[in-house]
């Protein structure tokens, strides 16, 4: 599996709120599956004081990374970027 830095961003404040607050009570509830189907998450690092975050997480490939994120990005308004990344050792393996 490929790892990846998932950024996200809220288009406005009331997005952010309503969301957080689901969010919140989704983590509460144990509805949010962090480990399933091609897809597992490192750590996710909220910056509730802008809006913005960053998950580090393994998927199989960005499709995967899509269709997990999809309900969030339809739901509030999300605005997210995908970027692959490199471990340390990878670092080191392509450029010997």
């Amino acid at each position: 599996m490929q790892i990846y830095i998932v950024s996200w961003l809220f288009s406005n404040s009331e997005d952010q709120l309503f969301a957080t607050k689901e969010y919140c009570n989704s983590l509460r509830e144990g509805k949010i599956d962090f480990n399933c189907n091609g897809f597992e998450l490192i750590n996710c690092y909220h910056s509730p004081q802008d809006g913005t975050g960053i998950i580090i997480c393994k998927a199989e490939n960005v499709k995967e990374l899509y269709k997990k994120f999809k309900p969030w990005k339809e739901n509030y308004n999300l605005i997210l970027n995908f970027k692959p990344a490199f471990t340390n050792e990878e670092l080191l393996e392509i450029n010997r």
